[in-house]
């Protein structure tokens, strides 16, 4: 159990670094503004243009909700981990 939650936080602290990395923060900017510019220009009558710029959002969206959950799996792994260290006797009674 402990090499699973070692291997939480070791992937929760990568996918931090990847989120946080100014290149990564300057790529999603462009491309959140890349997808706005292409939604304002797209008229409304054209669907399958407004699908598919839907559809890139969407993804974007996916791959960032997917670093914040390695994220959140590390630092749950970090909790477990400290929580393991206190005596029962503390656990238990606080």
């Amino acid at each position: 159990m402990n090499d699973k939650l070692q291997s939480d936080i070791e992937r929760g602290d990568r996918a931090n670094r990847i989120t946080n990395d100014p290149v990564m923060v300057e790529a999603k900017a462009h491309i959140e503004a890349e997808l706005w510019r292409l939604f304002k220009s797209t008229i409304p009558t054209d669907l399958e243009a407004l699908s598919q710029i839907k559809a890139m959002q969407y993804m974007h969206e996916k791959y960032a909700a997917f670093l914040n959950s390695c994220i959140n799996d590390g630092k749950m792994a970090k909790l477990e981990i400290e929580r393991s260290k206190k005596p029962l006797r503390e656990r238990i009674f606080g």
